[in-house]
């Protein structure tokens, strides 16, 4: 007995048992083509199994073998997003030109003039590129490791036109295929939405085995890659790195002095997931002439500085609400570790008050509303980051005792 025929979207993949004139689910006319069911033969899976090498390429980050147990596994697939622009396409091009494998680089944006400029800018060479708008045309058997730049920007099949929802499932599908059946690596570039996430439907996401955005202002040379999924380890850790003529690097971590005379600036560090950063705390306290008092943060959480205010009245005896706080982080990233809590404290006292802090005193620890301090990562971490510099840490394990140390 014949079964029927079922109907797709082109546009969004939603599946009827009959042809619509208009698609119910994202409003588009005549996008329905015709879905076959497979065969039932065709259906039946084969159930024995033969177990292959599982082959770690490392990459040229260090910090993200170290968070991929090694590096990329073969057979797994890395979904890279970021907005135009940002260097999506150059940390593409470093994985794929420091890999030990045959890597092809797939590009539908740019000619192979431009990605092999591009290569040769940053020192790699025999790359192996090709320039193509339709993944159909491109034989991908004889490379141990692919990278597809864009997947918003490629044709295949004849589903849909580039980056509607089916094309870009379609391709992420047959490159998940590809990657498993060859037990090779799959780097897929993506483009990001005005909120942020990759252009396309979510199930793009969990098809994969590592999701990365690559994050950053385009004035600056720092980028944060960050890791939102990651089957091989943690997946919340973030790297952070720096743009240079050579392409992207690992950051160094400097100590910048403080100014011994400058009241209102703390020193103090960031967890960025795999290491810690030295940042600096610059705080401005003044007098309030209105009925609500400001509270103003820049790259700190708003409601996590208002919230230190009402410990510091508290705990403190301070009448904040006659003054107007203002707190920066000399950092190019947003910052959401809420270790930086103490030197927030400490900075909002010395600006207060009108007493510099030394500048070879590192502050550290998270505020509880209990007015205790606490530690949110392990204390390993932090004293790598002190060995080798002149920075002592503060010891205190309440915010009584942390003014009573400092001041």
């Amino acid at each position: 007995m014949s079964e029927k025929s079922q109907y797709e979207c082109s546009n969004c993949g939603y599946v009827s048992s009959v042809k619509l004139g208009r698609c119910p689910q994202c409003g588009q006319f005549g996008s329905f083509i015709v879905r076959k069911p497979v065969a039932e033969q065709e259906r039946k899976v084969d159930s024995g199994y033969t177990k292959r090498p599982q082959i770690t390429t490392p990459t040229f980050l260090p910090e993200l073998n170290l968070v991929l147990g090694g590096g990329l596994k073969s057979g797994s697939v890395l979904l890279l997003g970021g907005e135009p622009g940002i260097g999506k396409s150059t940390l593409a091009l470093q994985i794929l030109g420091n890999a030990d494998t045959d890597a092809l680089y797939l590009s539908s944006e740019e000619t192979m003039e431009q990605v092999l400029e591009r290569a040769e800018r940053i020192g790699l060479r025999n790359i192996n590129v090709v320039s193509e708008s339709d993944l159909d045309s491109v034989d991908l058997s004889n490379y141990g490791l692919v990278c597809l730049d864009s997947l918003q920007t490629i044709r295949f099949g004849d589903i849909g036109a580039p980056g509607s929802p089916a094309m870009v499932k379609e391709i992420a599908g047959y490159l998940v295929k590809w990657a498993k059946e060859s037990n090779g690596i799959a780097v897929i570039v993506a483009h990001v939405t005005k909120e942020g996430v990759i252009a396309g439907p979510l199930t793009v996401e969990h098809m994969v085995d590592v999701v990365l955005y690559l994050e950053g202002e385009r004035t600056s040379d720092k980028r944060l890659l960050k890791l939102v999924k990651n089957r091989f380890g943690p997946s919340t850790d973030q790297i952070l790195l720096e743009m240079q003529s050579s392409g992207l690097t690992p950051s160094k971590v400097e100590v910048s002095g403080l100014d011994m005379n400058q009241t209102g600036q703390v020193l103090s560090a960031v967890n960025t997931g795999t290491r810690f950063e030295f940042v600096q705390v610059h705080a401005l306290v003044t007098d309030s002439y209105g009925q609500i008092p400001k509270r103003l943060s820049s790259r700190y959480p708003n409601n996590r500085l208002l919230l230190l205010t009402a410990i510091m009245q508290k705990y403190l005896k301070i009448p904040v609400y006659k003054y107007d706080i203002y707190v920066d982080l000399t950092t190019d990233f947003f910052v959401n570790d809420y270790g930086v809590d103490t030197a927030v404290v400490a900075a909002v006292y010395s600006s207060l008050k009108e007493i510099p802090i030394s500048g070879n005193t590192l502050v550290y620890g998270e505020v509880l509303l209990t007015g205790d301090i606490r530690s949110p990562h392990p204390e390993t971490q932090l004293d790598r980051l002190l060995r080798g510099t002149q920075l002592k840490r503060t010891n205190a394990s309440t915010v009584v005792e942390l003014i009573k140390e400092l001041f």
